[in-house]
């Protein structure tokens, strides 16, 4: 491996970093969602239950019990509907504030599952142009050894299409992982966000038939 990182050249150094990176953040977004991997029929079917029994204390209990982004969003939604129902407020209005404060607070709830996935999208896109740059110098080392030997020097042109031909696979070895990576992580997302808009709609839903 150390003699494949030598043969590669300078390129080689971005390009070790690049695969540190990316590897620490698969690693990093891959226990951020399973610590946020929850039931979440099982939660919204909870807290439909509590709520159809007037037991808000037990529905957020429930969500406070839960993690991820669901839960939090759901427990927001649910804090401010026990506290505008104490007042008094119309169901109306609680309904539409309710379901307004969960709409905002699901984006930051959510964007603690999002970080540092912009950077695998870079580290994605750099990468084989980083591999690509190695290509160009080891073809340029070629024929500068060609030139210096005034003829054909075959260990030096060789010398030189390898460095290329190891940047270029190093390159893209490093981004296909972090672009299949990102998709996975995104479509992960989309899965929570479905998540939350069903259990805003759950608690919409409850206020009203209260």
């Amino acid at each position: 491996m150390l003699g494949i990182l030598i043969d590669g050249g300078a390129m080689m150094v971005p390009l070790l970093i690049c695969s540190i990176t990316a590897i620490a953040i698969i690693i990093d977004r891959a226990r951020a969602f399973r610590a946020a991997n929850v039931d979440f029929a099982a939660l919204r079917a909870t807290v439909r239950e509590c709520l159809a029994k007037g037991d808000i204390d037990g529905a957020m209990d429930a969500c406070a019990k839960s993690s991820g982004p669901v839960a939090a969003t759901m427990l927001t939604g649910l804090q401010r509907y026990s506290r505008m129902k104490a007042r008094g407020r119309t169901m109306m209005e609680m309904q539409s504030t309710v379901t307004k404060t969960m709409e905002d607070y699901a984006p930051k709830a959510i964007h603690g599952l999002e970080k540092r996935l912009n950077a695998m999208i870079l580290i994605s896109g750099i990468s084989p142009l980083i591999g690509m740059t190695g290509t160009v110098t080891g073809m340029i080392s070629s024929f500068n050894a060609m030139a210096a030997a005034a003829g054909l020097d075959a260990g030096a042109v060789a010398g030189g299409i390898s460095e290329a031909l190891i940047t270029t696979a190093a390159g893209l070895i490093i981004a296909i992982p972090a672009v299949v990576a990102y998709n996975y992580f995104t479509n992960r997302i989309e899965v929570y966000n479905m998540a939350i808009e069903a259990g805003i709609t759950d608690i919409a839903e409850a206020i009203e038939e209260a």
